[in-house]
């Protein structure tokens, strides 16, 4: 037996001890006392707790069932701090969890309307980005790159749009306003000789 095989062999002896039969009751564990607590109390390494948790997310969608129960929460994470932080929750930041990542994202930004409201929590940095990096950088910092998500960018980049032209507003407002002042204020100053002022007479005296 190769090294592989020897690795599936215990991978499959380690499921039919801790999980086949118990998957609904590991994912209640799950929700209720958290991944570091489970993996004590079943007395599991950090290789062997993997090798169940990959089971759970891959074969019956863990993430989705722990992201509906506890919606708010990782809503909130989401609009606050973004795809990433959500990912870093779960710790699956590798490239082999982006497809089923996919789908608890679809979840939370789009079913949820997440997007929208982080954008807007977010829409300084992200139309400064837009300037500096262009779209397809700012697409890609999103999540929604694709054809899938078109729709979803269009309504991006409307915030972004109103956004800058609501800076532009408050800035072009703000410089009439300087001038209005400025006009104001010279239309009511007394504008009076030097050689005729009290303070210069006082001088001479």
């Amino acid at each position: 037996m190769n090294q592989s095989d020897k690795n599936q062999s215990d991978k499959n002896l380690l499921l039919e001890r801790h999980v086949y039969g118990r998957e609904n009751s590991l994912i209640e564990s799950y929700i209720s006392i958290g991944p570091s607590e489970m993996k004590e109390e079943i007395g599991l390494s950090d290789k062997e707790w993997r090798s169940i948790f990959d089971y759970l997310v891959f074969e019956n969608n863990l993430l989705h069932k722990v992201i509906n129960e506890n919606l708010e929460f990782f809503l909130d994470n989401y609009i606050k701090y973004g795809a990433s932080h959500v990912r870093d929750i779960f710790d699956i930041n590798e490239d082999r969890y982006d497809m089923i990542w996919s789908i608890s994202f679809d979840f939370i930004a789009i079913a949820h309307e997440g997007l929208l409201y982080h954008v807007m929590q977010h829409r300084d940095r992200y139309v400064n980005t837009l300037k500096v990096r262009g779209s397809d950088f700012v697409r890609k910092v999103l999540g929604i790159w694709g054809e899938k998500y078109d729709e979803h960018w269009g309504k991006v980049l409307d915030l972004l749009l109103n956004a800058t032209c609501e800076d532009m507003c408050a800035e072009r407002n703000f410089e009439h306003g300087l001038q209005a002042f400025s006009y104001h204020m010279n239309g009511h100053r007394i504008h009076r000789p030097l050689v005729k002022s009290d303070i210069l007479k006082r001088g001479l005296v």
